[in-house]
């Protein structure tokens, strides 16, 4: 997955203060250990993404990145209970994260719960209604349903 590492800083670039207005500065604390868990992700330390995620989540539990890459390491690790409870999460506070809805639909359909993944990748389309990945694989979907 050497596009991970990209995407995570797009992420990272366009998403990392999401409560935080003009005025005010986001907590310093909270972007080192959002950094600490995109650097961990890249790497695969799956665990240390959860434990840094958790530090963010802490001082902004609104933080729907950090909800977002905690549940991309429960993705990884097989945990898909948690990953999809983190997306549900993320989502609830950003309405618009497109990978939050394209990992919860993944982790659906993992499980085989193709009409929920279905469901979530539509909900792709309707932010981004040029999204391919989202397109393809609601056709597989459809195709194995």
């Amino acid at each position: 997955m050497k596009v991970l590492p990209l995407i995570l800083c797009l992420i990272f670039l366009f998403a990392v203060v999401p409560n935080a207005t003009a005025q005010e500065e986001y907590n310093p604390w909270a972007l080192r250990y959002l950094k600490q868990s995109i650097e961990a992700l890249a790497a695969g330390d799956y665990d240390e993404v959860i434990t840094q995620s958790n530090l963010v989540l802490r001082i902004d539990p609104s933080s729907s990145v950090s909800y977002t890459i905690r549940a991309r390491a429960y993705f990884e690790k097989g945990d898909i209970e948690n990953c999809i409870a983190d997306c549900n999460q993320a989502i609830r506070f950003d309405r618009n994260n497109l990978n939050a809805y394209s990992l919860r639909a993944s982790a659906h359909a993992r499980t085989g719960s193709l009409d929920r993944a279905i469901s979530d990748w539509q909900a792709v389309l309707r932010i981004d209604p040029e999204n391919e990945v989202a397109q393809n694989n609601i056709a597989l979907a459809t195709k194995n349903n």
